[in-house]
């Protein structure tokens, strides 16, 4: 009885499969998908030898995608913070067409789903922990462009006497900071500290601008007078 040998397939199943060549496009994309999902987990202090590991490619061929650290946080910040930043956001925010407490709700609602990801509250964490200059560049676009904007309107909707002085600035725009963390804060609550959070963020949200509105401008006018 002739024996079939099966020498070959074992050297077939032994040998290691090829690695698929990606277009330097793919390669980029794919470094900066797996660096956000890497830094959200271990931090800004871990090193590129790591993230290159669990790549599964070498640090030489991370470094000629990004020749250092600094050149690769910078292009998760741009990925993360600015590239999925919302343009009509001024917009709806600035529409008199349209009620305030509207005009907050559609943003805050929209806005949160730009943020309460899992990625998103973590890098922003970490990055406030080990690399100030990215939160300082976000919360600076978001105070000039967001929360002097929602001041703004809200003076205008509530009769409410300009600032005279830059204290009575900053008193309305820490109440409007105030509010407006208090959605990032349920991404802190799920993603951070493993807290149950509201089911339906929508109603959340709507109450967290009704009662905004409800005590803010009286604040500030009873301040004012």
């Amino acid at each position: 009885m002739r024996m079939t040998s099966t020498a070959p397939a074992a050297d077939e199943a032994a040998a290691p499969v090829a690695r698929r060549r990606l277009a330097p496009e793919d390669r980029e994309h794919q470094i900066v998908q797996n660096a956000i999902a890497f830094y959200a987990s271990h931090g800004f202090e871990a090193s590129t030898r790591d993230l290159a590991k669990e790549l599964g490619i070498t640090q030489p061929l991370l470094y000629r995608y990004f020749p250092t650290k600094e050149a690769l946080v910078d292009r998760v910040y741009e990925e993360i913070f600015v590239r999925r930043w919302n343009p009509e956001w001024e917009e709806w925010l600035a529409d008199r067409a349209v009620p305030l407490a509207d005009r907050l709700k559609r943003y805050l609602r929209d806005y949160a789903r730009f943020i309460l990801r899992s990625e998103w509250v973590r890098i922003f964490m970490f990055a406030g922990l080990t690399r100030g200059g990215i939160n300082q560049k976000y919360l600076s676009r978001l105070r000039e462009r967001h929360f002097k904007v929602i001041a703004a309107e809200m003076r205008h909707s509530f009769d409410i006497p300009d600032p005279k002085t830059p204290q009575e600035e900053e008193d309305e725009l820490e109440l409007v900071w105030a509010m407006h963390s208090s959605v990032f804060y349920i991404g802190v609550r799920k993603w951070v500290y493993e807290q149950p959070i509201p089911k339906d963020l929508d109603r959340a949200i709507g109450f967290r601008v009704d009662a905004f509105l409800a005590g803010t401008p009286l604040v500030l006018k009873n301040a004012r007078s």
